[in-house]
């Protein structure tokens, strides 16, 4: 005995080949083309606005911020001359130390290099006969920097960052500066005497290296006998730190003082030796031909250097000085004047005061310029204005792609795999009744 099967056969769907080539059949086929054309520019555009994710672009905002505080600036005092004449005759040096022919004569080993650089630079007392902000010593943090062309300076800063701040001249710096006569009478620089001013954000030291990431420093020449009066201006920078140009943010860091560190690190290193001006474990050179190598370099170096290893700072200032009055209470006289016994003393004192011109703080700020949200936007716009689609009509064309390529193949899959089973199950039927038909006869 046996059991026939009747298989019906159903309407076999039309697979994704021939739907494809159905649709540049008759007038599907502009349709189909446009619509491609829509894609691939949708395409394109999503590129570009994922690139834009990646390296997202960068705008900067200017705005105008009215402090009530607000932070005075560090000021930096450099004097011109910047050695004493006097005491570089006494120890054989004839003109500024940065001429190397001065060194021949120099008794290395019977002199010390500190004993030297303490003797022929200026201290506070030669520069100040009096200073202050808003009115009062005590505000004010006086800091010597050692510098081999510009000498021993003073920074003179707020002991106080964030301080009630008005546009007065009595409530800013105010500081007298002096010169003795005999800086008039036989100077040793080309520069008329007075002071080099160096107007400096207080995180950032002064330095007489080129700073080529930072030093926001404003700078001004006073000479002896003038009473300036500046006023101030603040630009405030906040920078984003990028692979390509990175910005520190923090606390201790400062640009000047890690470029000046990297030109006395790589001079020095390459002389074998330092010298007093400098910050360096490596001793002090003790011969003429080292002086003179570590002078050569040193002067070749500390303009000119390649450092890429000092970012920027992410947030600083910048302060504009502008002199808005400029008085002079001396009158040069005639080269064979004595100035040792004509000259008042107060005619050879310099007064600055500096204080802010107004409470305004104009702010540049860098800003990221693309976010997720401007990328959704983009995207809606371009998948909206080309292919004419929205949430619910992407809704629809995912329905559509399940109803008509994805659940087919998968009920497809499922005959494949049911239909010899089946057919298994079937012989099993057909060999049990054989069985009992052999048995039967028997």
């Amino acid at each position: 005995m046996s059991v026939k099967v009747e298989e019906t056969v159903d309407n076999q769907p039309l697979n994704l080949k021939q739907k494809c080539i159905n649709c540049f059949k008759g007038p599907n086929t502009l349709r189909t083309i446009v619509t491609l054309i829509c894609v691939a520019v949708v395409v394109q555009q999503i590129a570009i606005c994922s690139l834009k994710l990646h390296n997202r672009p960068i705008t900067t905002y200017t705005h105008f911020d009215f402090n009530q505080t607000i932070t005075y600036p560090s000021v930096t005092f450099c004097r011109e001359p910047p050695y004493k004449h006097d005491k570089l005759s006494d120890y054989g040096l004839y003109a500024h130390p940065r001429f190397t022919s001065t060194w021949r004569n120099f008794n290395f080993s019977r002199i010390s290099l500190d004993e030297l650089w303490e003797e022929i630079t200026y201290d506070a007392d030669d520069f100040f006969v009096q200073y202050g902000l808003d009115t009062q010593r005590d505000n004010v943090k006086l800091t010597p920097v050692m510098g081999f062309i510009t000498g021993r300076c003073y920074t003179v800063s707020p002991k106080v960052l964030d301080i009630r701040a008005s546009t007065t001249p009595n409530s800013g710096y105010s500081i007298t500066l002096q010169h003795y006569a005999s800086d008039l009478e036989d100077p040793i620089s080309i520069l008329p005497p007075g002071y080099h001013v160096h107007v400096h954000y207080v995180r950032e030291p002064f330095t007489e290296v080129e700073v080529y990431n930072g030093g926001l420093v404003d700078y001004l020449y006073v000479n002896t006998g003038e009473k300036v009066d500046v006023k101030l201006k603040v630009d405030e920078y906040i920078m984003i730190s990028e692979a390509q140009d990175p910005c520190s943010i923090e606390a201790n860091y400062s640009a000047n003082a890690c470029t000046t560190q990297y030109v006395t690190d790589a001079v020095a290193e390459s002389v074998g030796c330092s010298g007093p001006w400098m910050k360096s474990d490596l001793p002090y050179c003790n011969n003429f031909e080292d002086m003179r190598s570590l002078i050569s370099s040193y002067v070749s170096t500390y303009q000119n250097h390649e450092c890429e290893s000092c970012p920027r700072f992410c947030r600083s200032y910048l302060y504009n000085a502008y002199v808005t009055d400029r008085q002079k209470h001396y009158t040069w006289k005639p080269q064979n004047f004595d100035w040792k016994h004509n000259v008042d003393p107060s005619n050879l004192q310099t007064q600055i005061y500096i204080h802010f011109n107004n409470m305004m703080v104009s702010v540049y700020e860098e800003r990221f310029n693309y976010d997720w949200n401007l990328f959704l936007s983009d995207l809606g716009g371009s998948i909206g204005f080309l292919l004419g689609l929205s949430v619910i009509g992407l809704i629809d064309i995912i329905g559509n792609i399940w109803i008509n390529f994805i659940r087919p193949s998968i009920v497809k899959r499922k005959k494949d795999t049911s239909v010899p089973a089946f057919q298994a199950n079937i012989a099993t039927i057909i060999s049990k009744e054989e069985l009992k038909i052999d048995q039967w006869k028997q």
